[in-house]
């Protein structure tokens, strides 16, 4: 049997705190050609997500917060904020479902944070076409910048970098 316990959570904070990307996962599937991809997933505040969407077909996503909380943040095609949750155990809303083709990001609003992600498989690697035009690239000039405008983004901004 797996395990959704504290041990889980703090080992997944622990491995967060020494990654450069501030996150660290554990697989509950066994081969990435299961049908269905179960991730538990540990973040620290200051981890950037490029906004991207899975865009094969059939391929939803699911994220449950399971500790702290977290922001969801959903754009249209053009990067425009659609969308912005907060999500949290404590909160009305803990976590949410969306179709393939939903851009989105995600960011700790708590220092750490822990998610159930839940998608289909097989797992597919992601491509660059994957990811937003109008955003960073993870190690990129002007990601501390965006990650700030994303906390402060409301419904109907896009982001216009210098």
């Amino acid at each position: 049997m797996k395990k959704l316990d504290d041990v889980l959570f703090q080992e997944l904070i622990e491995k967060a705190e020494q990654s450069e990307r501030k996150r660290s996962h554990h697989c509950f599937h066994t081969e990435h050609s299961d049908p269905v991809q179960r991730m538990c997933i540990g973040l620290k505040k200051g981890t950037y997500v490029r906004p991207h969407f899975h865009g094969q077909t059939n391929k939803w996503e699911m994220l449950l917060v399971l500790k702290g909380q977290m922001a969801l943040v959903v754009f249209d095609q053009a990067g425009n904020v659609i969308e912005k949750l907060s999500l949290s155990p404590s909160q009305p809303i803990m976590g949410a479902e969306f179709p393939e083709n939903t851009w989105h990001s995600i960011y700790p609003e708590t220092e750490d944070v822990i998610i159930l992600e839940l998608k289909p498989g097989p797992f597919t690697p992601a491509q660059e076409s994957d990811f937003a035009a109008w955003a960073p690239k993870e190690g990129e000039q002007g990601v501390s910048e965006f990650m700030a405008w994303l906390e402060s983004a409301k419904l109907g901004q896009r982001y216009l970098a210098d």
